[in-house]
């Protein structure tokens, strides 16, 4: 007969191989999402066999697939056989808002083969993506615009989820709004569409600015919106009223988080604003995705999501001083002022 000890060491061992295989959950929702299962299920359930026939999916295969990712809430089977997405799993359709299509995409492929070689970020505190792809990961990009194009992608579908504290904020009195690190402008889309006679810079990298991926919906969007290409840690474009940085500086560690910090506060005047757009990470030993996000940073850029202290310090030291942290339900918002004296 098994005591008490031994059941709860049973149970601790079962939720420790269901963590240990959790890669596997993620590569099946990017198989599916592969052979776009997903988006045979758009207009209602289908059977697995019909949906093997329209996905060149093996039947018996799909079906194994498909019982995982029920279980893991993207699927329901109602009748035996039959399948429906789930809330959830039309998250994974191409148009659906918010849209993690490109996302799973971006993490089942290079960011999943940069994880093999965790072990020396943890030995080194350095990128495991260096090591694996023989460079920085943004080098990287810059050579391969197909891999660029889907990392450009998966941000953009992310914006959706982040971008309610702008949009509910009070842009009255805001002239232009600079997006630093915009990627290809969705955000700034966004931002402008909802905010008529508000005017916009998009500043990136000169191959991300220049790629014919650029999102910018209709003539009086594109009218109010200028185009920049260039550097952050050299300059950042000058007298704008509010300059924006959305999931940038986690991307960095402290030093050249401190760098584009403070490119951005010799281009702003006076009375400007700047606005973070990122995690913040809790003080507590509660599971939360702003921690996995930062060993995520570290493994693929050396970079780190932070805490409300670590946000203070390190935009003390680059000639700001924080009004306000806003916390939401995917992000928060750090509105900051340039310090003065």
């Amino acid at each position: 007969m098994k005591g008490p000890a031994m059941a709860g060491h049973n149970d601790d061992n079962g939720l420790l191989r269901l963590k240990i295989m959790g890669y596997l959950v993620s590569q099946a929702i990017f198989a599916v999402t592969e052979l776009d299962v997903v988006e045979e299920l758009v207009d209602g359930p289908a059977d697995a066999a019909r949906l093997a026939e329209r996905t060149g999916a093996d039947p018996d295969a799909l079906r194994r697939f498909l019982r995982v990712l029920t279980a893991e809430g993207l699927f329901v089977e109602e009748p035996a056989g039959t399948f429906a997405l789930t809330p959830m799993g039309a998250l994974l359709r191409r148009d659906a808002p918010g849209s993690l299509r490109h996302f799973v995409t971006l993490m089942a492929g290079d960011a999943y083969q940069a994880w093999s070689a965790a072990t020396h970020s943890l030995r080194t505190g350095e990128p495991a993506f260096d090591v694996v792809f023989g460079k920085p990961m943004f080098d990287w990009l810059s050579e391969r615009p197909e891999a660029s194009a889907t990392f450009n992608a998966a941000q953009a579908g992310l914006v959706d989820l982040r971008l309610r504290p702008l949009l509910e904020r009070d842009w009255s009195g805001v002239a232009t709004v600079v997006d630093v690190g915009g990627g290809n402008g969705r955000l700034l889309n966004m931002l402008l569409s909802r905010t008529p006679g508000l005017q916009g810079v998009l500043y990136d990298l000169p191959h991300v600015v220049e790629d014919d991926g650029l999102v910018l919906a209709d003539a009086d969007v594109r009218d109010r919106c200028q185009v920049v290409g260039g550097d952050f840690f050299r300059a950042v474009p000058e007298g704008g009223d509010v300059y924006v940085l959305a999931q940038i500086l986690h991307d960095w560690d402290d030093a050249r988080a401190t760098e584009i910090l403070r490119r951005c506060r010799e281009a702003m005047p006076g009375h400007a604003r700047l606005l973070i757009l990122e995690q913040v990470v809790p003080d507590d030993a509660v599971p939360h995705p702003a921690k996995l996000l930062d060993l995520h940073m570290l493994v693929l850029l050396g970079g780190r999501e932070r805490g409300e202290g670590a946000w203070r310090a390190l935009l003390a030291a680059a000639g700001f001083e924080v009004e306000r942290i806003g916390h939401w339900a995917r992000s928060a918002l750090i509105e900051a002022r340039p310090t003065t004296g």
